[in-house]
């Protein structure tokens, strides 16, 4: 596996904000934290990877697209799929501003996935090594994060995926298309728009496709303290998905009525400071 060298994004922001916000900010130039001094991160990425898995008769279902019971993130790489898609993120992890715009494929048609609005979510996002090794620090309402380490068993995060160190992860609420229609959150949370999510971090599966744990078994929730990760690997993670409630369903994780989740493999990530 080739081997990259990640630059170190120092660098943090802070806001403040609820998710019942409206779309209001979302009507703002996507392009003014360019306009301001600052430091800016681009990150291009294609080379796109489904992450998702119908797992039987479909019980329910957005326009089409099955919502339940759908495994989301496919712990033994079962039914990963390369497909054609790319996303371009420009943000200021210190204002919190900028843009996500991602496009893809499916077998439903084609994607887009549009994002100025940063909003942090209800758990912390992200947790750092304090002044010392033994301290863990937690950041707290910041929806662009850098350096951070996340899910697994840090408490940033549920354990959906293994403890990963994060370069680059955002929140807030997105607008998605499929096929130039509006493919509306019907639930809650944000709706009519849905909770979107990206991660730049190091990799999570193996060779196949898996998510493991450091002793080679298929990765999940209760071995969240024991998960792989591949630091010669660089991954932007997608995902949306509507509010998580208090009902359970049968999909995978259980607490979401729909969730769609993309990775990118080929990554180019640039850093500007402008004073």
């Amino acid at each position: 596996m080739k081997h990259r060298i990640y630059p170190s994004i120092l660098v943090g922001g802070l806001a403040v904000a609820l998710w019942t916000v409206s779309a209001v900010a979302d009507n703002r130039d996507d392009d003014d934290h360019k306009k301001k001094n600052g430091t800016y991160i681009s990150v291009k990425a294609s080379e796109a990877t489904l992450i998702r898995r119908v797992m039987g008769p479909i019980a329910n279902s957005v326009n089409g697209v099955p919502a339940e019971p759908v495994d989301g993130f496919d712990w033994a790489g079962q039914a990963l799929r390369p497909t054609k898609g790319k996303v371009e993120i420009e943000v200021d992890p210190i204002a919190n501003t900028g843009h996500i715009k991602a496009k893809w494929e499916d077998e439903y048609g084609h994607w887009t996935y549009q994002q100025t609005m940063f909003v942090p979510p209800h758990h912390p996002t992200g947790a750092r090594i304090g002044p010392s090794k033994d301290t863990l620090e937690f950041v707290q309402d910041d929806p662009i994060t850098t350096d951070v380490y996340l899910h697994g068993d840090t408490g940033a995060g549920a354990p959906l995926v293994p403890t990963v160190f994060n370069l680059l992860a955002t929140w807030g609420a997105a607008k998605v298309t499929l096929n130039g229609e509006p493919f509306d959150n019907p639930f809650d949370g944000p709706a009519p728009m849905w909770i979107g999510h990206t991660m730049l971090s190091e990799g999570l599966r193996d060779a196949g496709g898996a998510m493991r744990t450091t002793s080679g078994e298929v990765y999940d929730m209760s071995r969240s303290s024991e998960g792989q990760t591949y630091p010669d690997d660089l991954v932007l993670h997608l995902a949306f998905h509507d509010m998580p409630g208090p009902d359970m369903n049968t999909s995978v994780p259980p607490v979401w009525s729909f969730f769609y989740q993309v990775a990118f493999h080929k990554v180019k990530v640039k850093i500007k400071h402008k004073d």
